[in-house]
């Protein structure tokens, strides 16, 4: 009876050693092989499908920080156009304030470079009176450092200069401004149907009727050096309009100005 047991062990035991070789010819047969199969598919992948793999995972980065990238520059772009337009628009306000309050508005084109320290349709005067002030006001376009980028500025003096030698010095309201491609010299350069060539200030001679110098057309080209080379400018356009002669008063109103350089 021991010796049967013994036996019976020995063999049960000799048969899970032999494993799947022992059951070929046998309905184990399939079983043995597909759990073959499975421990072959989880030993891990071969170098072609790792090299695959990881150059796949490469070109999805790299359009992932290219986006990124693209995404950062333009929301830079974005708040420096937005920084450029505010400031614009807190000049163009100012100047309607003024204009709606004023008197005359004195053609830009005849600016002289004395006075102005710019060239003809890049400066303009006002006889205003907001507060309810009688005060001669100047605004112009400058470049004072010649880096490629101007300010707007103003300036203000009483009507009697010289008689009242009282004068404010010129005062930054807007920066960044860019410069014409091409500035005119003439009012032939001047073209109504091409923004392109509509320089700071100008009397807009359709807008004006018989009235001179009653509707300027103010044009302010701006971008903040902040953004990328090839980005676009952005332009302010906006058309004030002065009392001039509809009550009278004589155009030659603030024609004394201090000199540019005067402080």
């Amino acid at each position: 009876m021991v010796l049967a047991s013994l036996r019976g062990y020995l063999g049960h035991h000799s048969q899970r050693r032999i494993g799947c070789r022992a059951l070929q010819g046998r309905s184990h047969t399939w079983g043995c092989v597909m759990r073959r199969n499975r421990w072959r598919d989880d030993a891990g992948v071969s170098l072609t499908e790792l090299l695959v793999s990881m150059a796949v995972f490469s070109i999805l980065m790299a359009i992932v920080t290219s986006v990124m990238i693209s995404l950062t520059y333009q929301s830079k772009d974005t708040l420096a156009r937005t920084r450029a337009l505010q400031e614009a628009r807190l000049g163009v306000a100012q100047i309607d304030r003024q204009v709606r309050s004023g008197n005359v508005i004195l053609n830009p084109a005849l600016e002289d470079f004395d006075s102005s320290g710019v060239a003809p349709y890049f400066s303009m005067r006002i006889f205003t009176q907001e507060d309810g002030v009688d005060r001669c006001v100047q605004w112009r376009v400058i470049d004072t450092d010649e880096d490629g980028f101007g300010n707007l500025e103003f300036r203000s003096w009483d009507p009697q200069y010289p008689i009242v030698n009282e004068f404010t010095a010129w005062g930054a309201v807007a920066n960044n401004l860019i410069e014409m491609d091409v500035v005119p010299t003439s009012e032939s350069d001047i073209l109504r149907h091409d923004p392109t060539t509509w320089p700071p200030f100008w009397v807009d001679g359709a807008a004006s009727g018989d009235t001179i110098a009653q509707f300027v057309r103010i044009t302010l080209r701006l971008k903040d050096p902040r953004e990328r080379e090839d980005s676009l400018p952005l332009s302010v356009s906006t058309v004030v309009t002065g009392r001039n002669t509809v009550f009278g008063y004589p155009a030659s109103s603030c024609t004394n100005a201090p000199l540019a350089s005067a402080s």
